[in-house]
């Protein structure tokens, strides 16, 4: 995701990078993130100094795998910079530690930024609403490296679901090949079935999401946001 942030940074001349972050042990330290990303130099090398890069940065994106969460949501709230989380596969004991931070800086949680599955999380949750009689499965699919399952996305589809009707949620997973990221939610009543589903064809949908919910992010008073917040559904907590 981050090469693919990068790969996209020039659609949005609103933002200027300041620091490319990876961890300590990473194969790529000291290279030019422009060059890595497949674009022209950017003269920013990459490295595993966050602390450095907040001194300049104005809003923060994390990509990183969920292990890493933790530490860079208190090196963000500890530095008072807005923080976008669209990494998945943090510990669920970090909620209360989200909602600490909510209360000192912007915090937007993305597991999904595609602004495609934020409209498809929100046809399912209206859905959910409008037949509740109805059975509902969500199935998804990515590549064989993904290493949570369910997604995050999957995860958040079955919890606007079960704001409205409450009960379990049945989710499918499947790991192969070059998947970029498939999701389906099917509504099946008596004779007739309704799916809703979004196909990402490549990783720059996620990037171009986030640059532009980070751009909306930046001015934000304190709280906890989603991108069902950047696309004015009015969620913040």
């Amino acid at each position: 995701m981050g090469r693919a942030i990068l790969s996209v940074a020039a659609e949005f001349p609103g933002l200027a990078f300041v620091g490319a972050i990876a961890s300590a042990g990473s194969r790529v330290l000291g290279r030019d993130s422009g060059s890595l990303a497949g674009g022209a130099p950017n003269h920013l090398p990459i490295t595993s100094n966050l602390g450095a890069a907040l001194k300049r940065a104005q809003v923060v994106m994390d990509f990183s795998t969920g292990a890493a969460t933790r530490e860079n949501l208190h090196a963000c709230r500890d530095a008072r910079k807005p923080l976008l989380i669209g990494a998945t596969g943090f510990a669920a004991e970090l909620e209360s530690e989200f909602a600490a931070a909510a209360r000192e800086i912007p915090l937007l949680i993305a597991p999904n930024a595609s602004l495609g599955v934020t409209l498809l999380i929100e046809l399912a949750r209206t859905a959910a609403r409008v037949v509740p009689g109805f059975d509902v499965a969500i199935t998804e699919t990515h590549h064989r490296e993904k290493l949570d399952a369910p997604s995050g996305t999957a995860l958040a589809l079955a919890a606007a679901v079960r704001a409205e009707r409450g009960g379990e949620v049945r989710i499918s997973s499947v790991r192969e090949g070059e998947v970029v990221g498939e999701h389906a939610v099917r509504f099946t009543g008596p004779a007739e079935e309704l799916c809703l589903s979004h196909r990402a064809l490549e990783r720059g949908v996620f990037a171009r999401g986030a640059l532009a919910a980070a751009l909306w992010l930046a001015p934000q008073p304190a709280g906890r946001y989603g991108m069902r917040d950047v696309m004015g559904f009015k969620t913040v907590t």
